[in-house]
């Protein structure tokens, strides 16, 4: 039986979510937006053959029941809108781990990090997570520099995709599991 857990990904309306959740699960990018009212959730099933050597758990029999039995994800990709954000709240609950999403070409999306941060802490409590910069492809109106700033407040990682371009989309989830399997309590 596998490793079961349950990833948010949150940020702002237009952010991407879905995008990277599509590249991600299915291999897939779709030009037409569609905005995301309350949650998608799709599962991905993890090897860990490639990432289980960047695990910190020292117990070699646990490292090796964990690379046998895999890690699936149960990703929920959460609505945007932060006034009807009462209905999602739910999802919130028992996430092991989060991508906070904002797009480089909308610099409202940035400043709404603090909100989705202390969103997904109030909801979830203390669960690893990363900031993704998404868009990387487009005109950028906030700048790397600015962005890593902001992670390292949060003392968290930045990781900058493209889902338009499957740019660093797998490193990011790769990045979380990883962090998700740090924190295990076993």
């Amino acid at each position: 039986m596998s490793f079961v857990g349950k990833v948010i990904l949150c940020g702002s309306a237009g952010a991407g979510k879905t995008s990277i959740l599509a590249r991600y699960v299915d291999g897939h990018f779709f030009e037409e937006y569609k905005q995301t009212l309350g949650a998608n959730f799709l599962i991905k099933e993890i090897d860990l053959t490639r990432i289980i050597d960047d695990i910190k758990i020292k117990d070699e029999k646990i490292k090796n029941s964990l690379k046998q039995k895999g890690i699936k994800l149960y990703l929920w990709d959460l609505g945007g809108q932060k006034d009807k954000l009462f209905a999602n709240e739910y999802y919130f609950s028992q996430a092991v781990g989060a991508l906070i999403i904002f797009s480089v070409d909308d610099e409202d999306s940035f400043a709404d990090l603090d909100f989705w941060v202390s969103k997904m802490k109030e909801l979830s409590g203390e669960i690893p997570y990363i900031i993704v910069g998404n868009k990387s492809d487009l005109a950028r109106m906030v700048d790397k520099e600015k962005a890593q700033q902001k992670a390292d407040e949060f003392g968290v990682e930045y990781i900058e995709t493209s889902a338009k371009l499957d740019e660093n989309v797998d490193e990011a989830f790769k990045t979380l599991s990883i962090k998700i399997l740090n924190n295990l309590k076993l």
